[in-house]
């Protein structure tokens, strides 16, 4: 290491090779930071979401560019991942007090503590990692915690809803810069008395890799394939595609695939067992090149969330995703997603959409081959322009530099 590489701790209960946002989201920033000669050392979990098994697979390990010597993983007495809320609300204290245990025995050499949150608890460890290590610490937030928890209505214990708010509150306070990857993060804080300045936008964004997927030609096939990826949990409402999907059951032409993993994967199973829909195929969760490799062959690319106020804050990542495979998107989605998707002009938004609504844009896309090219085209555009790491990292090494100035 050359005297003059600065030194980051980067804390996360999700890393490589977990799949997901905040998986792909962390490993990303940790590649372009050692890119640009930053010493990053990683506190994480071993991979365990949504399953341990799953990473005995070979092909989620497919990163070469990662050093295992750069990360430390801790281990939990929870082994599996639970649905339970007040497991996994033993699992998010558990996972605090191992990374606050592992804090310790560090060594005060850390020029900037990195912690990404949610969990909102990851960022205590953070806040003890910034006393402890007497470095300056850079909150990352992925999604509004506990706020997002009301939305989907999954806890209502007022006691713990407001120790919950307060931590967040603490946090925003006590953390030398933020980062956020949705601009209507922005606006929630500044109105929690966040100072703006302190506040800054790195999005969910795309390797030059992922931007450089070859993409089939599908325009001549009479076949069209409907596809979703991701979360099958409190937040996505997965409920009008599959509706939709009976709707086409006797429709040889179009058909559905979900790629998919979460606390609803066997309520979908069992819904499309019901119903027979054999126009519908499921895979259980894949690595995120199977994953895209899987969008990048099919027509249309599907995403959903719940209609609740929270939401109309985030941007999924799987939107970016089809972005970087040129796929036309629609949207039954409102708020910070669907007008990035109109911005961009790269499919249809549906806000409070109706199934027979969806229905009718999935037809009218799949009879115009010219349209779907056009809106896929575009969001990769836009994904080019607004969405690579190669260029949206700056943001964070400018934050990290006007700390040290």
């Amino acid at each position: 290491m050359t005297a003059n590489k600065k030194k980051i701790l980067l804390i996360t209960q999700h890393f490589y090779p977990e799949i997901g946002s905040a998986a792909n989201r962390l490993k990303n920033i940790y590649l372009e930071l050692k890119e640009k000669n930053y010493d990053v050392k990683v506190l994480t979990l071993h991979p365990r979401y949504p399953s341990r098994e799953l990473y005995e697979n070979k092909r989620f390990w497919n990163e070469k560019l990662i050093d295992e010597d750069d990360i430390v993983r801790v281990d939990t007495s929870i082994k599996t991942h639970s649905t339970s809320i007040i497991k996994r609300l033993y699992l998010y204290l558990e996972v605090m007090f191992r990374f606050i245990g592992a804090i310790f025995k560090y060594k005060k050499e850390f020029d900037y503590i990195f912690v990404t949150s949610p969990p909102i608890f990851v960022g205590i460890a953070g806040l003890i990692a910034k006393w402890r290590l007497k470095a300056p610490l850079i909150l990352d937030i992925r999604d509004l915690w506990p706020e997002s928890l009301v939305g989907v209505k999954v806890f209502s214990n007022k006691l713990i809803l407001s120790t919950a708010y307060k931590v967040e509150k603490l946090l925003y306070k006590k953390a030398t810069r933020i980062i956020v990857n949705s601009r209507s993060f922005i606006n929630y804080m500044t109105n929690k008395n966040v100072p703006a300045d302190k506040i800054k936008f790195v999005p969910n964004s795309l390797s030059e890799e992922e931007l450089s997927i070859e993409v089939p030609s599908n325009d001549d096939s009479q076949k069209i394939e409907v596809t979703y990826t991701g979360n099958l949990g409190f937040a996505q409402d997965l409920n009008k595609l599959l509706s939709v999907a009976e709707m086409f059951k006797e429709n040889p032409n179009i058909f559905f695939t979900i790629v998919g993993y979460g606390k609803n994967t066997n309520e979908v199973k069992k819904y499309i067992e019901d119903k027979q829909l054999e126009n519908v195929t499921l895979h259980t969760a894949k690595s995120r090149n199977d994953t895209l490799k899987i969008v990048s062959e099919s027509d249309i690319a599907y995403v959903s969330l719940v209609e609740q106020e929270v939401f109309k804050t985030v941007l999924p990542g799987k939107i970016i995703d089809y972005m970087s495979v040129k796929k036309p998107i629609i949207a039954n989605v409102s708020g910070y997603a669907g007008e990035i998707i109109e911005s961009a002009n790269c499919g249809i938004v549906l806000k409070e959409g109706s199934v027979q609504e969806l229905y009718e844009k999935i037809i009218e896309l799949a009879n115009n081959p010219a349209s779907r090219k056009t809106l896929g085209e575009n969001g990769y555009n836009y994904a080019y322009k607004n969405l690579r790491w190669k260029t949206n990292i700056n943001v964070l090494i400018q934050v990290m530099e006007e700390i040290h100035e």
